[in-house]
């Protein structure tokens, strides 16, 4: 079943890049700002934090991926986001790994992932760059999660803070964002060295780009990250994986020969 899978993958990939101008893709490392200060002054307030705030500036990984079409439109997606997993002296002195009930282990993650359309600016050139503006929607979250108890009768975010247990709880933020996005492209593929399918030359591609996502509504927390499950949580620091991020990258392609 395995080996089907994989030869069917590889031939929707041939039709695909040989049918256009080509699949590209890319490992993704960046930079993004977040303001993570709303949420530094909430667990302030319940826990022993000097010294262990989260940073705004974050290293961002992920992937992305794109078709060009008739040497000009791209359509693609990507994704992209921040994992932090820390533990905090909750009972108001200098951690002690000896007194694991006074350590609070939480985990912050972040992130979006979108499809997009770009049109390239540049005619097919030697030099194999592509310049490419694009705009997206997809989904962007902020999921929380901490070792704690809450029951159906607290709906308020700071439960979660003074409460001990041996379970973790899961609070999120998951929402619809929009994107706009600049895009350039470096692209060789290896002609005359070694061809992977026929029709197509294997390159190496350098990629970079520079957005900005928007938040077209204010999101906000909810228990177990499920709309249907067990609800909305009043209070909360504002948290929002929005705003400026570069990304670049290194990654592969195929191109027709």
């Amino acid at each position: 079943m395995r080996l089907i899978s994989s030869l069917l993958l590889v031939a929707l990939l041939w039709v695909t890049a040989v049918a256009q101008d080509g699949i590209y893709g890319s490992f993704i490392v960046g930079q993004k700002f977040i303001d993570l200060g709303p949420l530094n002054d909430v667990l302030k307030e319940h826990w022993d934090y000097s010294g262990k705030e989260f940073s705004n500036n974050r290293w961002t990984f992920g992937g992305e991926g794109h078709l060009v079409i008739a040497k000009r439109l791209i359509l693609g997606g990507r994704a992209f986001g921040i994992f932090d997993h820390r533990k905090f002296d909750t009972g108001g002195g200098a951690i002690d790994p000896a007194a694991i009930d006074n350590l609070k282990d939480i985990k912050l993650t972040a992130g979006m992932g979108i499809a997009n359309v770009g049109f390239n600016l540049l005619p097919v050139n030697k030099t194999g760059l592509r310049l490419y503006p694009a705009i997206g929607a997809g989904v962007q979250s902020f999921i929380f999660q901490a070792v704690s108890e809450i029951n159906e009768s607290q709906k308020n975010f700071e439960d979660v803070l003074v409460n001990n247990s041996d379970e973790m709880i899961t609070l999120g933020k998951i929402g619809f964002v929009t994107d706009v996005s600049a895009g350039l492209d470096w692209y060789k593929p290896f002609k005359n060295f070694f061809t992977i399918l026929p029709g197509l030359d294997l390159g190496i591609m350098l990629h970079a780009e520079i957005g900005y996502s928007f938040l077209p509504v204010k999101l906000k927390w909810r228990r177990d990250v499920d709309p249907g499950g067990a609800g909305q949580v009043e209070g909360g620091p504002d948290l929002q994986f929005s705003g400026m991020y570069f990304n670049a990258g290194l990654g592969l392609g195929l191109s027709p020969n």
